[in-house]
């Protein structure tokens, strides 16, 4: 058997099984308790067959003590009967004995029952128990990596992995602790009662046991290399529907369902294709295991039956009828436990795809010793800021040295790729700069308690997103513990509370999918209403009204003129009107800070700014630049 599998699920899980060992040791005694309260009545056959059904044979039986090595389970075996129905050639009331092989049998019975409800529910809470906390460590470790990592991921895969694979992972676990544990145990149960009726063949039974693991073996590489690939490419189906169904707006425009449906078709078909060689695998385990287990089982029967001739492995049919009766049923098990093994073995993939996820470090970690921020204090500071992405040879950030002081108002002006969203990232913590560093009050941002730093800005980009449940715990995700009259104020604060009032569930209404019910100048004044909640002293701005008509654009202004009164507040500004009044305007071209003024002050140096003005505003005319595009 290849153990890899095995390895692998217990290296992804091991943070979830230590806890749960005494559990395991449960599932273990009520396995090893069932295994022989099925197998104990096998024991019966031979007095049945001897003291019952035929009993001028066991009449007839002349003893002798036990001689050879294991003579002692034999003397063993005869007193335990004995002790039973009687010594043999003694008067049996055939109904006595009947009776007492039935009540054996119903004690078994019952025993068996209880352990087998035992295992299967103590078995099956602990795989629920050991997945659900391995999805929880999952999503804690997904939240915790940085908007880097979540800006380059291809979120179909990812949500491949989240769903089939844990899924994949637990139908493995289930297996492990239903099949792959209580089987052995039949087997060995099986085992030991062929034993204790014939201890010589069985060894010989032993002896030939491991040549079945060898293609178990030798296959099982193959499934688990298989299945990685085809769960990768599964990866790759869902990340083509879930753009087909994101963009459906798109695609409709364009006609291009049939287009969309043959790359959803061509990606499913690769799939099939290597999913195909997983299950030829798996199958060639199972047939090599049901060739090797039936042709073993007819060759042992044909060896004993010669050699028992001389060597006079049994004493009476009886004997025989037992050891053969429990070979036989070793069969089923071991083929059973194939199946199992082949199924775990399958799931290895997933685990391996999941402890990649794992094991991606997170670039965003609290440094031990860390302190608690009480206040902007003096402001914010970049000081000598770079900063790249990975796999990009050039800056987003070059060298950026800048000062956000407290209680002012900085908007950021640039082309797209200037690196505006980069900056604001860097503020919010979302990414680190790659060097130099960035100090609030003095203080390296990187020392900083995440908490206390989170809790001092409120962010409201462009595209506002809202989480499919209701108003009021929408614009209450900025402060969970606030009351509805705070959630008022603040939906009135960002013009939306007439609206709300006017819908028929009013703050209960349900917005659905990322706020679909509502218009975009709707779900971005909820969005403001959530920063205004927040209460944050740092407002972070990005292009908070680029994507919204002229009426709309009007009123979410009117609502972030009130937001910004008496807070510190870096702005992305696209419409150049819109930032007139800022104390301070950053001008910044291929990752660098070009120039810096008030309004009236850039414009007289005729620069860049003034270039960007003349262009939106043509001898006095408002002309909108075309809306950029981030970072």
């Amino acid at each position: 058997m290849n153990s890899s599998s095995f390895q692998s699920l217990y290296s992804l899980l091991k943070g979830e099984v230590r806890p749960r060992l005494p559990a395991f040791a449960a599932v273990f005694a009520f396995a090893a308790l069932t295994a022989f309260a099925q197998k104990a009545p096998i024991l019966l056959m031979e007095p049945l067959l001897k003291r019952v059904l035929f009993p001028l044979e066991g009449a007839a039986e002349v003893r002798e003590a036990g001689k050879g090595v294991f003579g002692w389970i034999r003397d063993l075996k005869h007193q335990a009967t004995d002790y039973c129905f009687g010594a043999p050639g003694s008067s049996l009331d055939p109904t006595k004995a009947i009776g007492m092989i039935l009540a054996l049998i119903a004690l078994f019975a019952v025993v068996g029952a209880i352990s087998e409800f035992m295992f299967n529910w103590t078995s099956r809470r602990v795989a629920l128990g050991l997945v659900i906390d391995m999805r929880m460590r999952l999503a804690r470790h997904l939240l915790s990596l940085s908007m880097r990592y979540h800006g380059e991921r291809h979120f179909g895969d990812l949500l491949s992995r989240i769903s089939s694979d844990v899924n994949s992972t637990l139908q493995s676990v289930n297996v492990i602790l239903k099949d792959v544990t209580q089987l052995p145990f039949l087997v060995v149960g099986s085992l030991l009662v062929a034993f204790f009726t014939a201890p010589m063949p069985t060894l010989c039974v032993l002896a030939v046991m491991p040549l079945i693991a060898v293609p178990i073996g030798v296959l099982g590489k193959r499934v688990r290399k298989r299945s990685k690939k085809s769960l990768s490419s599964l990866g790759a189906s869902v990340e083509v529907l879930t753009q087909m169904f994101t963009g459906i707006r798109t695609v409709k425009a364009f006609r291009a369902e049939e287009r969309e449906l043959a790359r959803y078709g061509a990606v499913n078909d690769h799939y099939l294709s290597l999913a195909m060689r997983t299950v030829r695998a798996i199958a060639s385990i199972e047939a090599w295991t049901a060739f090797l287990s039936t042709l073993g089982l007819g060759l042992l029967i044909a060896v004993i039956v010669l050699i028992n001739k001389d060597r006079k492995f049994f004493n009476d049919s009886g004997e025989m009828g037992a050891f053969l009766l429990s070979i036989a049923l070793i069969y089923g098990h071991v083929k059973r436990l194939t199946n199992a093994i082949g199924k775990v073995q399958e799931s290895a993939g997933a685990a391996d795809r999941l402890q990649g996820l794992l094991d991606e470090p997170p670039d965003i970690v609290e440094r031990r010793g860390a302190h608690a921020l009480e206040s902007l204090g003096r402001g914010v500071r970049f000081e000598g800021v770079t900063f790249t992405y990975p796999g990009t040879d050039k800056p987003a950030l070059q060298g950026v040295d800048l000062e956000l002081r407290t209680g002012e108002t900085l908007a950021l002006v640039g082309a797209s790729g200037a690196g505006k969203t980069t900056l604001v990232d860097l503020v919010a913590r979302f990414i680190e700069p790659s060097s130099g560093r960035i100090t609030v009050d003095g203080h390296d941002l990187r020392e900083l308690t995440l908490d206390s730093w989170t809790k001092q800005y409120a962010m409201v980009g462009q595209v506002p997103f809202l989480f499919h449940t209701s108003i009021l715990e929408n614009i209450r995700y900025g402060k969970p513990d606030a009351t509805p009259a705070e959630v008022e104020a603040a939906a009135r604060a960002a013009n939306i509370h007439e609206f709300i009032q006017g819908l028929p569930e009013k703050y209960e209404t349900a917005v659905g999918d990322a706020g679909a019910r509502l218009s975009g100048g709707q779900r971005q004044r909820l969005t403001i209403a959530r920063a205004i909640l927040k209460g944050a002293p740092l407002l972070l701005l990005d292009e908070a009204t680029s994507a919204l008509d002229s009426e709309s654009e009007a009123v979410v202004q009117e609502a972030l003129d009130r937001l910004v009164v008496g807070r510190t507040v870096v702005v992305i500004a696209h419409r150049l009107s819109t930032i007139r009044n800022a104390d301070r305007i950053a001008v910044l071209e291929a990752g660098r800070v070009v120039e810096l003024g008030t309004h009236d002050e850039l414009l007289a140096r005729r620069g860049a700014y003034w270039r960007f003005h003349s262009v939106q505003f043509p001898e006095g005319r408002d002309a909108p630049l075309e809306a950029e595009t981030r970072r």
